[in-house]
């Protein structure tokens, strides 16, 4: 799917005007027009400022990546930590994720 496909199918969905979305993107309504259907190529500043406003990654947007949610970045504790998790055999994961869920209920009644 290209780009144009993929800020279409959001517009649609979220039901945004192109009138707001250009006036966002400072272009005008035609410029965001051709854009969308392909007559024009997209500035990558504009679609780094679509991908901004609809917390899309760029590489879905691109058509590199089917998964439109960018990957959370992880510090190097928590880097370290999943790099540890994975290391665990199964049941093993299972309990660790089961003491993070009590620690969380802990933290939710204090």
């Amino acid at each position: 799917m290209t780009y144009e496909a993929r800020m279409k199918e959001w517009i649609t969905d979220h039901d945004i005007r192109q009138k707001v979305l250009a006036k966002e993107f400072h272009v005008t309504e035609a410029v965001l027009s051709n854009y969308l259907t392909g007559r024009s190529t997209i500035s990558v500043d504009v679609l780094v400022k679509f991908a901004k406003r609809t917390g899309l990654s760029m590489d879905y947007l691109v058509g590199l990546s089917d998964e439109p949610i960018p990957p959370i970045r992880l510090n190097e504790a928590e880097r370290r930590f999943m790099e540890t998790f994975r290391t665990l055999y199964r049941d093993q994961q299972e309990a660790v994720h089961n003491q993070v869920q009590f620690f969380q209920k802990q933290n939710q009644r204090e």
